[in-house]
This record gives C-alpha cells, structure tokens and sequence, in this order.
C-alpha cells in the first residue's frame, strides 16, 4: 500500500470509529437520562420508602404509627415542606397506617396516586396519571 492509501483507510477507520462513538454515546445519554416526571416519581417512591422505615421504626419503639393528621406529630411529619409535585398523606388506623403520594403530573385532572404500608416496604402504584 502507498501512503496515499494509507491516509484514506485512517480517516475511514477514524470516521467510523467516531460514528460509533458518537452512537454509544448517544444511547447512554438515552437510558441515563431521566425527564421531570420519571424524576418526580422517583423523589416520591423515596419519600414513601423513608415514611416506611420512619412508621416501623416509630412502631418498634412506641408501639404506634404516625398519622399527618395528628397536631402531635408536626415536628417529625413536615408534609408542607417536600419539595415537588407530589403532596404526602399519611392515614393512622391503630394497628395499621396507609402512605399516599398524590400528584395531578400531566394537568389533566387525574392524580396519579402511589401506596406505601406495613406489608409492602416498597411503593405501589394505585393509579397512574
């Protein structure tokens, strides 16, 4: 081979490899990247998570569960302060609580509603927005 040819092969093999290069990046920018929705639901099954290790937690040691609609319970629940989209309910029934994360994401009226309990440590999703 001659140098010429030589030269036209490395700039093949280097545009290909930049192509390639470029599509690699491309994909990881797409499945790594979240919108604003995917990272409110996120922040929402965290914040549900943490109310779920603060209820067993409470309950171990005091043998109850917090509720938001408690006055009492204003210095540990600080529901008006979380940041996001998503407003947190926290219902006490004795024995039991129910965890609620409710967020209208899309503006159409209909909340998206997620679900947090004794039983199920990791967060449901009742309704989808």
């Amino acid at each position: 081979m001659n140098v010429i040819e030589n030269r036209a092969l490395l700039r093949q093999v280097a545009f290909a490899a930049g192509l390639i290069g470029m599509i690699c990046l491309m994909l990881v920018l797409q499945f790594t990247t979240k919108t604003d929705t995917e990272r409110e639901r996120a922040r929402a099954r965290t914040t549900l998570e943490t109310i779920y290790r603060l209820q067993a937690s409470n309950y171990q040691e005091f043998g109850t569960y917090l509720s938001s609609d408690r006055g009492n319970t204003s210095d540990v629940l600080k529901w008006d302060d979380m940041p996001g989209r998503y407003e947190y309910v926290v219902i006490d029934h004795g024995d039991t609580y129910v965890a609620l994360a409710e967020a209208d994401l899309d503006g159409d009226g209909q909340l998206e509603i997620w679900r947090i309990d004794p039983k199920h440590p990791e967060p449901v999703l009742v309704q989808e927005d």
